[in-house]
C-alpha cells in the first residue's frame, strides 16, 4: 500500500510485489499523485490499483485516466453502491465514464488497450458482510477484499485481526466470492503467517503492509542495532 508521494520508494517497493495500491483514503495523497506513482510502480513490474477516498468518489474518471489497472472501493455496503461504481468506471454504452485522450487511452493513439479496469470492493462493515453475496454478483466487480482492521472494529470494537467473529465474516466473504466466480482478498494483518491462515487457500489478493510500516520497521531495526 503506497501512502507516500515518492516515486523512488514506489519503484523500490513495487519490484518484489505482484501489485501495489495507491491509498487515497488515508493520508495526504490525492489524484495528482497517482500518475507518477503509477508509472514508477509499473516500471518495477507491479500492477497498480488505487484505493478511492470513498466508494462514491466523484473523481473516478480522472483517477482511471492516469492509466492504473483498477480501483479499490472502501466500505462497500450494498450491491447498489457497487453498481454505481462499476457504471462510473465504464465508457458508454455500458457506463457513464467520459472518454479522454490521456494515459489510460494511450493518449488517444490507435491500438491502445480498451479493456475494463479492475473493480475491487472492500468489505469493512457488518452491512457489507451481510450483502457480500449481492455485491459479489454485481457484473463488473472483480474481487471482494476484506479490510480486517475496520471490519474488526465494526464487529468487535477493537483491532483484533484474529477474532472468531472476524474469521467467520472473512469466511462468508470468501464463500460469496467463490460462488460468484470472482477473487477474494485480505488486507490488514502484517504477520505473514496470520495472513496466510486467514487466506485459507481461498483468498489470492493479499495486502501485506504499507510503505510507512515497512519504513517504520526498518527504523526500529536500526534503533535496536544501535
Amino acid at each position: 500500500m503506497l501512502t507516500l508521494a515518492d516515486v523512488a520508494l514506489a519503484e523500490l517497493v513495487g519490484e518484489p510485489l505482484d501489485f501495489v495500491w495507491i491509498d487515497l483514503e488515508h493520508g495526504a495523497l490525492d489524484a495528482r499523485d497517482v500518475p507518477p506513482l503509477a508509472v514508477a510502480a509499473r516500471a518495477a513490474g507491479a500492477a497498480v490499483l488505487v484505493r478511492l477516498p470513498s466508494a462514491d468518489c466523484p473523481r473516478v474518471a480522472a483517477i482511471l485516466d492516469a492509466g492504473v489497472d483498477g480501483l479499490v472501493a472502501p466500505r462497500v455496503d450494498s450491491a447498489a453502491q457497487a453498481s454505481r461504481l462499476v457504471d462510473a468506471m465504464r465508457h458508454p454504452p455500458r457506463g457513464t465514464r467520459g472518454f479522454a485522450a490521456r494515459r489510460a487511452s494511450g493518449y488517444g493513439r490507435p491500438g491502445a488497450d480498451r479493456s475494463d479496469p479492475l473493480c475491487l470492493a472492500q468489505i469493512e462493515s457488518a452491512a457489507g458482510v451481510e450483502a457480500a453475496e449481492q455485491i459479489a454478483a454485481v457484473e463488473g466487480v472483480h474481487a471482494l477484499v476484506v479490510g480486517c482492521a475496520d471490519l474488526a472494529l465494526a464487529l468487535d470494537g477493537a483491532v483484533e485481526p484474529a477474532s472468531r467473529r472476524l474469521r467467520e465474516a472473512i469466511a462468508r466473504v470468501q464463500r460469496a466470492a467463490e460462488q460468484a466466480g470472482i477473487a477474494s482478498g485480505i488486507a490488514g494483518p502484517e504477520d505473514p503467517e496470520l495472513l496466510r491462515e486467514l487466506a485459507a487457500g481461498s483468498s489470492t489478493l493479499l495486502v501485506c503492509s504499507a510503505d510507512v510500516r515497512l519504513y517504520a520497521r526498518a527504523v526500529e531495526g536500526l534503533r535496536v542495532g544501535a
